[in-house]
């Protein structure tokens, strides 16, 4: 796996988590710092879900995978619907440090799996099936996108 994919999580996302506070604000949407930490632990491991539900029509597909390949950023505002996003209505019991550890651990695991399976291949509701160094693309993708939100990167 070229070390250019993992690079992303290897470095941007330790030193933007550190500037992460608990009461840092999003420049659009409504999630809570917590919550989008919360949001990308359980993004990581999506792609063992189980999902087989394609929310797009077939025909994007392609055009979808193309964009994960692009410099272009997730768009601001997306709604995701409820049954294949995350509820938060729970209370939020760990502190942010916690939930900062978590996620870089959460997405260690998430690399290390893709790099030891790379014929490994699952469905993403709005991708279509995605290979190992499409999930990479994705999550570096969604990640940044949520950093982005907090003013983090």
């Amino acid at each position: 796996m070229e070390k250019e994919l993992t690079h992303f999580f290897d470095t941007s996302l330790t030193t933007a988590l550190a500037n992460l506070k608990e009461n840092s604000k999003a420049k659009w949407g409504t999630m809570t710092a917590n919550q989008m930490l919360i949001h990308l632990i359980q993004s990581s491991k999506m792609m063992h879900f189980g999902n087989n539900t394609l929310l797009i029509k077939e025909k994007y597909v392609e055009k979808a995978i193309a964009f994960l390949y692009t410099d272009k950023a997730i768009k601001k505002g997306l709604v995701v619907p409820n049954d294949i996003g995350f509820n938060f209505t729970d209370n939020i019991n760990e502190d942010i440090e916690e939930l900062k550890g978590k996620l870089i651990h959460s997405s260690d695991n998430m690399l290390t799996f893709l790099i030891e399976n790379t014929d490994f291949k699952a469905i993403h509701p709005y991708f279509g099936e995605l290979n190992t160094k499409q999930w990479i693309l994705f999550q570096r993708k969604h990640y940044s996108h949520h950093l982005n939100q907090f003013s983090l990167l």
